[in-house]
């Protein structure tokens, strides 16, 4: 039977045999191949929020193993696809996340990626492409590539992961990109399409980023969203009418008047109403349409002319039985401008359940 990590009691992650899951007329089975990590999953079985039961994980590359009958895009058995699913949902909703062997996902909101690319490497690419983008071009309404826009662009905390992609998304259409990092990261923010770095512990930097956007900064995405970088970033946007996007919608910060703030969660990508965070959100199916749309340019035209690259990987060994130390690794900040990819063939226990005790890392 196949294999799916479960969270049980105590926050402890059990590798255990589920029952393949059924899918829609409109959706794919998909074997898994490939998982990456994001700090959504370990915040999950943190704070508490993934229940027993639950499967976390969000991105995933697989191949497709069964086709629905209304399935859109043509897909074909063992076709390679990547995309990601809404890990960490209560058992009764019957969503599995990445962390599994199998998962379900309408066939509108995978995609596919060129022969040259593995699957770990794409596999990097899904959750926090969608986050960028919907941030870039749906909530900020700048044209989608191929069009070109003249305008500078910040991006704080360029080396996280969707500030990565966020950089590369404003570069494919012609922004002037700046943004902050270690000095460490900046040559390879740079081979990214960042046009000028700054050290976000500059104490001058948002000086620095003002004299280099001439004055005339209306577009940042900040990646960390937490008090200090968003009045760092608000600082620096002089711009009437700026625009910000921000990643913790649960998080307030004082925004002035003439900066409009857009909260970009990217679960909404799934246009469902739901209670998360402590939050109702309502469904929003227009972010649903933006994020079917987005997907077949990443397949069609992003990944093929090179204008999304994936993230650096860093390969945990172990398969779901490494997810435990990945888990400890970003907890203690020791993930920097890379992404944990696992590989599903490489978990042990398939026939002889194992438990994987995170009490110490998540309690």
């Amino acid at each position: 039977m196949p294999i799916a990590l479960v969270v049980h009691e105590q926050k402890k992650l059990v590798v255990e045999e589920l029952p393949l899951p059924k899918y829609g007329s409109k959706e794919l089975l998909i074997k898994v191949t490939h998982v990456a990590q994001n700090p959504t999953d370990w915040k999950h079985v943190h704070f508490g929020l993934a229940k027993p039961g639950s499967i976390v994980g969000c991105d995933f590359s697989g191949i497709v193993v069964k086709v629905g009958k209304e399935a859109v895009g043509n897909y074909k058995k063992d076709e390679r696809v990547a995309g990601c699913v809404h890990g960490g949902l209560d058992h009764e909703f019957g969503i599995r996340g990445a962390f599994s062997e199998y998962v379900v996902q309408e066939a509108s909101l995978v995609f596919r990626y060129p022969s040259a690319m593995s699957p770990e490497a794409v596999v990097t690419l899904p959750l926090v492409s969608i986050t960028a983008a919907l941030g870039i071009f749906h909530e900020m309404g700048l044209p989608l590539p191929p069009a070109k826009i003249e305008a500078n662009f910040l991006v704080w905390s360029g080396s996280t992961s969707v500030g990565q992609c966020a950089i590369q998304l404003a570069k494919s259409i012609g922004c002037f990109v700046i943004t902050t990092a270690s000095p460490a990261r900046h040559d390879y923010l740079k081979g990214l399409g960042a046009d000028v770095c700054f050290d976000y512990k500059d104490p001058y930097v948002v000086s620095k980023i003002k004299q280099a956007a001439n004055d005339n900064l209306a577009y940042a995405f900040d990646c960390i969203s937490e008090k200090e970088a968003t009045r760092q970033v608000c600082a620096a946007l002089t711009a009437s009418n700026s625009q910000l996007c921000t990643v913790l919608p649960f998080i307030a910060s004082e925004i002035p008047p003439h900066i409009k703030e857009h909260r970009v969660l990217m679960y909404t990508m799934f246009g469902n109403e739901r209670n998360l965070f402590g939050q109702h959100y309502k469904a929003k199916p227009e972010d649903k349409k933006f994020a079917e749309k987005f997907y077949k340019l990443v397949s069609y035209v992003l990944l093929p002319e090179g204008l999304l690259k994936p993230n650096r990987v860093t390969k945990i060994p172990g398969g779901l039985n490494g997810v435990e130390e990945g888990f400890k690794r970003m907890m203690e900040n020791k993930v920097v401008a890379e992404k944990l990819v696992y590989t599903i063939a490489e978990t042990n226990g398939r026939n002889d359940c194992r438990w994987i005790c995170c009490r110490k890392t998540c309690s």
